[in-house]
């Protein structure tokens, strides 16, 4: 698998439900679900991932992962770092739901930490000074210490909603470096707009023909970019008057090639299409079953996901934690 192809090919797939050939009938059925996924929704994501870090996660073995790996993926979806082994919070973790001045004055120290930083790494080092050249009012504001009560006493005044689009903002900034203070205690999951950029990432340091790479398609509803996933300049602008509160936001990451989508506690079931790895020399691309539970009514936005075993199947896992979403799109974090 040495070519990088720009836009999944689901023609030259095998597509499969419940690890069985698609019929007749269910190929036309999913290729008009798949217009309509990619029609209405603001993103469709993908991940490019590994089999070998996946099984660890999820408890399977590597002689069953390819006939196993549904079941949990499309009841449990996958989630962020942070819901990783339970045990005593990290010094850097912030929950999904927190919003008080503690959390912004440690976010506050871990941006100011960030960007005060020299690293040794050359492709974050000069990622970092990019940075600071085209977003210079973000890399000043926090690089200066004297700035934290100002942003303390800024962020106050906001409504709830408003704390946490403000906070997801900045929060995604940190999540963009994997050596900043906050990765490893993360509650945001990465993923891309871009098969190609996820085609990488699944195939890094892998041999040709390698079984290792693994790639999970999803989407962003419409509607539910800043809720579902974190928000761009563009929406925070939207929701806050950043200019008049003096608060700063940057418009490009540290990496804008990625083409980064970065979501929320992780990629929920209901909006995960499937995943596609390469097996016997064939490319499969399993198929949430909760799409064929819908008909040609369907809108193309939520599948309707049957979650009675999700506390069994988390309990097989290396989950401790695990997140919930209102139907006003408010977080709980939970212990399993």
């Amino acid at each position: 698998m040495t070519f990088e192809p720009v836009i999944p090919n689901f023609y030259s797939f095998k597509l499969k439900v419940n690890a069985r050939l698609l019929t007749i009938p269910q190929k036309r059925f999913f290729f008009d679900c798949i217009n309509k996924i990619y029609y209405v929704n603001d993103k469709v994501v993908y991940r490019g991932t590994k089999r070998s870090q996946l099984q660890s996660v999820y408890g399977l073995q590597d002689s069953h992962f390819a006939s196993e790996f549904r079941y949990p993926l499309f009841t449990l979806g996958a989630k962020a770092t942070m819901f990783g082994p339970d045990g005593l919070p990290g010094i850097n973790e912030i929950e999904i739901a927190q919003t008080g001045s503690n959390m912004y004055k440690l976010l506050f120290r871990m941006l100011s930490n960030l960007l005060n930083r020299e690293f040794p790494f050359s492709a974050t080092r000069n990622a970092l000074k990019t940075f600071r050249a085209n977003e210079q009012e973000v890399a000043q504001y926090f690089r200066n210490q004297n700035n934290e009560r100002h942003f303390l006493d800024r962020v106050g005044t906001l409504t709830q909603r408003q704390k946490i689009y403000i906070r997801d903002h900045y929060l995604a900034l940190l999540h963009h470096v994997s050596k900043s203070e906050y990765y490893n205690s993360s509650f945001l999951l990465s993923a891309t707009s871009s098969f190609r950029q996820a085609h990488r990432f699944a195939w890094k340091d892998e041999a040709e023909n390698s079984e290792n790479p693994l790639i999970l398609f999803g989407w962003v509803p419409k509607n539910y970019e800043g809720l579902l996933s974190t928000p761009r300049s563009s929406s925070v602008r939207s929701k806050i008057d950043v200019d008049r509160l003096g608060l700063p936001i940057y418009h490009q990451s540290f990496f804008p090639w990625q083409q980064e989508v970065t979501l929320k506690g992780g990629l929920l079931p209901h909006y995960t299409l499937g995943y596609l790895y390469y097996q016997g020399g064939a490319l499969i691309f399993e198929i949430n079953p909760a799409l064929f539970a819908t008909d040609e009514t369907w809108n193309g936005r939520e599948l309707p996901v049957d979650q009675s075993t999700f506390h069994q199947r988390i309990r097989n896992t290396i989950y401790g934690k695990y997140f919930s979403m209102d139907e006003n799109a408010n977080f709980q974090q939970h212990r399993v």
